[in-house]
C-alpha cells in the first residue's frame, strides 16, 4: 500500500471513538477528493454518508481534531498528486535499466550473427555510442572529423569503412 494511504488512514483512525466518527471520516475523504479534483466543496454536501453543509461549517471544521485530520489527509493526498510525475520518471528509469541487458544481448546477436553488413554496422555503432566515453562518440558529441555517424546512411557508413574515411 502506498505510504500516503497508510498515513492518511492513521490520521482518520484518530477519529475512532468520536461521536459521528464514520460520517466525519466520509466527509474528510469527500472533501479531500474534491480538493484534489479541483471541485468546489459545495459538490460534497449532496453525497450520501457526509454531514450536512451547515454541520460542517458551524461545528466540524471548528473542531481541532477534525480540522487536523482533514489537513493531514488533504496534505498527504496533495503530496501524492504533486509527486506523481516524479514517480512515473522513476518507474521509467527502472524499466529502462531492467531492459538494458536484453537490448545489449539483441545488439550483440545482430553484430555477431547477421549476414547483412548494414545491420552489423548499425549494431556496432549503437553499441559504441552507448558503451562509454572511452569507446564511442556520445549522442551530444561528434567525431574528430565533425561527422555524426548516427546520421549517416548505410552507403555512407560503407564508404567510411571501405576506404578509411570520407573523401
Amino acid at each position: 500500500m502506498a505510504e500516503w494511504i497508510t498515513q492518511a488512514g492513521e490520521a482518520l483512525a484518530r477519529l475512532n471513538g468520536a461521536q459521528w466518527a464514520e460520517k466525519k471520516k466520509s466527509t474528510i475523504v469527500a472533501l479531500a477528493d474534491a480538493h484534489l479534483a479541483g471541485r468546489s466543496e459545495e459538490t460534497v454536501w449532496d453525497l450520501p454518508d457526509v454531514c450536512a453543509r451547515s454541520t460542517y461549517h458551524a461545528k466540524w471544521k471548528r473542531d481541532p481534531l477534525f480540522a487536523e485530520v482533514l489537513a493531514t489527509v488533504d496534505g498527504q493526498a496533495k503530496q501524492w498528486r504533486d509527486t506523481r510525475s516524479l514517480r512515473a520518471l522513476q518507474d521509467a528509469a527502472e524499466r529502462l535499466a531492467l531492459a538494458s541487458p536484453v537490448a545489449v544481448t539483441k545488439l550483440l546477436e545482430r553484430l555477431t550473427k547477421s549476414e547483412d553488413e548494414s545491420i552489423i554496422i548499425r549494431a556496432a555503432v549503437a553499441i559504441l555510442d552507448r558503451a562509454g566515453i572511452e569507446t564511442g562518440v556520445k549522442s551530444s558529441r561528434q567525431t574528430e572529423l565533425g561527422i555524426d555517424v548516427r546520421a549517416l546512411t548505410d552507403a555512407e557508413l560503407d564508404a567510411l569503412i571501405g576506404d578509411g574515411g570520407p573523401s
